[in-house]
């Protein structure tokens, strides 16, 4: 007898055979609903069902319905966690009807949405304008920027983003708010916007100012905001992509805000009409116009315009701390550049500290400052010394959020740039004064301090006398943490032979010899001898900076330490310290030495003969290091006598591209990251953290101290 099969018309219709039909086991496209979901809220659309049939769901308690071909909450309440349910589906001729499929559905335990009419902060790895401006170019002054956010922890739906008409100085006068298209007091050109689009999930959204698509942006103005824009829901930890064409006449200035981060897909293009930058909207991974994208990994790196850190949203916000963050160069990555950001843009300690998702969880927030900024000039001045722009731009905030700030507390990070040799005004009129303007504009804020970094000089003064070719250098601060058979940078000595990198021998506890081509005895000038932060033990503090805090002016950065950790004269309401997670493991107060962090060494020798250059080494494990770090390679296996020192440009697996050499570096040669960059002041001294450093602060501050940024 010959049996044949087949399949009814219809939705997941059943299995006929003969003439009988068989039903298939059901189809469920989710399983998941959380604790803010209605009674009617669609949890999956069930398939494979037969036509005709009918669907029950057993237990039939209330909890689930079906609701056509929709698996939907029910009107009584379920736990959270894991729940069994069976849907019985009949069809009485079917051969097995009834039917029942097993399924296993999740209820999640979120939090309700808190004030879902709210704009808060999210974009975190956006900034605010600083640096060095840019000047538009013929061929590419129509240009389009494209940078990626995250989104935060929770949904979000109804956007608005802001275009600042000006930037803040970085150095001695940061933040004042003076990167100007004309002089302060005289506006320069305006920048006109031909289009800006916010890209999610595949899909373009135009974003209007005033309901227009162009808007003019003009010069020493707080800029403009895009209108109230909603769309569908956008999941957490969405990528957001932020689209902004502009131009200029050739040759006239744009304010200058992101060094693009490439391989998270931010690009720069550049054009000589808006036209040829739309159909990059078709494309929108092609590469960056080769001549505006120069410099990737450094500071050089060209800053083109965009949308500032004022980024807002609406949604199903959770409660958790949203910050407003006044940071200086340490808090604003001063020593991480574009290549080292990670999947979510995030550069420098203090970022990837608040964004790590641990703890109460990921952070959103919206830093303030910029490299160096200073406490007593933030959210001060008129004119030429301006800082008030951006304290504007949130009093703007405010007005259009119904009275409400679109953070929950206050993070202060600064204190570095506050420096005087009185700590009294250091403390009392520097650092303090904008505590106090903060609790003014801000009354009832939460204030959490992070109290700074050390500094410390990683050079020490010597003298130098010589017989013939060996040269004796009087340290009168000591020999500690110096080895024989390490190598030391001489500089500042006359005759010019002293100078260089050579290897040491230690005598005594003030003196060490090195062999050098000879010259006059003694050498004359203020002569330094720099290890490159080997060894913690070799650093020295600098002034204010002497540890532990003694009660003088000499320890005035440790004196603020304890006094933000003991919060007196109320200059903050909690404080997370990174005292213990930044500090050296030898000597208190320091940066750790290149001896205390980790290592590797190259697996491939490097060069051939000390003659041709090369720009790639291959070392046994380059997991340690990101882009922009300088590494110092010393001879294996001590690794004490230096042999090269070269600057990361890219690193795939294991093989690094470098700033190139052509010293031969053997197998076994040890390579080192240094803890900080070296500042140009003398004495060198450690300040900055290089990545290495980043990656090591970041790890080890205690996550839960997060909950101190909850608001009371």
């Amino acid at each position: 007898m010959k049996v044949g099969f087949t399949v009814a018309s219809g939705a997941g219709a059943g299995l006929s055979i003969g003439s009988a039909t068989l039903l298939k086991p059901l189809t469920l496209t989710g399983t998941t609903f959380d604790t803010n979901d209605e009674p009617g809220v669609i949890i999956g659309v069930i398939g494979n069902r037969a036509q005709g049939s009918t669907l029950a769901i057993v237990p039939n308690d209330g909890r689930f319905l079906v609701d056509g071909n929709n698996l939907v909450v029910g009107p009584s309440a379920s736990s959270t966690g894991d729940i069994v349910i069976y849907i019985r589906e009949t069809l009485p001729e079917a051969i097995n009807s009834p039917r029942e499929t097993r399924f296993t559905l999740t209820k999640e335990d979120v939090p309700p949405a808190v004030d879902p009419d709210r704009y808060m902060f999210i974009g975190s790895r956006a900034r605010m304008p600083s640096g060095n401006i840019v000047a538009a170019a013929a061929g590419t002054n129509y240009f389009c920027s494209k940078i990626v956010i995250g989104s935060p922890q929770f949904v979000t739906r109804t956007f608005r983003f802001h275009l600042p008409g000006f930037a803040s100085t970085e150095g001695g006068n940061s933040p004042q708010e003076t990167i100007v298209t004309g002089t302060v007091g005289t506006p320069g050109n305006s920048v006109p916007v031909d289009a800006m689009f916010m890209r999610v999930n595949g899909i373009f959204h135009q974003l209007t100012f005033g309901g227009s698509t162009t808007v003019t942006v003009a010069d020493q103005t707080n800029g403009v905001w895009t209108d109230e824009k909603t769309i569908a829901d956008v999941a957490p930890e969405t990528d957001i992509e932020l689209w902004l064409f502009y131009h200029t006449a050739v040759g006239e200035k744009i304010w200058p805000v992101y060094r693009v981060q490439k391989h998270r897909g931010e690009r720069i293009w550049g054009a000589n009409d808006n036209a040829s930058l739309l159909g990059f909207m078709a494309d929108p991974l092609a590469d960056s116009t080769a001549a505006l994208d120069t410099g990737y990994g450094t500071q050089a790196q060209p800053q083109y315009y965009g949308p500032d850190a004022f980024m807002l949203a609406k949604g199903d916000w959770d409660g958790r701390p949203i910050v407003l963050a006044f940071i200086d160069s340490v808090g604003e990555s001063r020593q991480e550049y574009s290549a080292a950001a990670d999947a979510r843009g995030m550069i420098g300690w203090l970022r990837r500290y608040l964004d790590k998702n641990a703890g109460i969880g990921r952070i959103p927030f919206c830093m303030i400052g910029m490299p160096g900024a200073g406490s007593v000039r933030e959210f001060t001045g008129t004119g030429t010394s301006i800082a008030t722009r951006r304290r504007d731009i949130i009093r703007e905030i405010v007005a259009f959020n119904g009275g409400k700030w679109p953070f929950t507390v206050v993070v202060n990070q600064m204190g570095q740039n506050d420096t005087s040799t009185v700590y009294t005004t250091w403390f009392n009129t520097n650092y303090r004064s904008l505590v106090n303007r903060i609790r003014a504009e801000y009354p009832g804020v939460k204030i959490v301090a992070f109290p700074p970094l050390g500094r410390t000089d990683i050079q020490r003064t010597i003298t130098l006398t010589s017989v013939g070719t060996v040269a004796t250098a009087t340290v009168a601060t000591g020999t500690a943490g110096l080895q024989s058979g390490q190598t030391l940078s001489i500089a500042g000595a006359t005759p010019a032979a002293y100078n260089g990198s050579y290897v040491i021998t230690v005598i005594d506890a003030n003196t060490f010899t090195y062999n050098f081509a000879g010259g006059t005895s003694p050498a004359t000038g203020t002569i330094r001898a720099n290890d490159l932060g080997l060894s913690a033990e070799y650093q020295l503090y600098t002034a204010q900076n002497s540890y532990p805090a003694d009660g003088t002016d000499a320890s005035g950065k440790w004196r603020l330490r304890n006094d933000i950790l003991a919060k007196t004269s109320a200059c903050c309401d909690e404080a997370i310290d990174t005292y213990p997670a930044w500090v050296s493991s030898v000597k208190a107060g320091a940066w750790p030495g290149m001896l205390e962090l980790p290592s590797t060494t190259l697996t491939a020798q490097s060069g051939t003969d000390g003659v041709a250059t090369y720009n790639t080494i291959t070392v046994a494990d380059a997991s340690i290091f990101r882009p922009e770090q300088p590494l110092n390679i010393y001879s294996g296996p001590a690794g004490l006598a230096r042999l090269s020192t070269q600057t990361i440009v890219s690193i795939a697996g294991n093989v690094i591209t470098t700033t190139g050499s052509a010293v031969v570096l053997p197998v076994g040669s040890v390579v080192r990251p240094a803890a900080a960059n070296q500042e140009s002041t003398t004495p060198v001294s450690f300040v900055h953290p290089y990545p290495i450093m980043i990656d090591r602060i970041v790890a080890a501050m205690d996550q839960g101290e997060k909950m101190k940024l909850q608001a009371a």
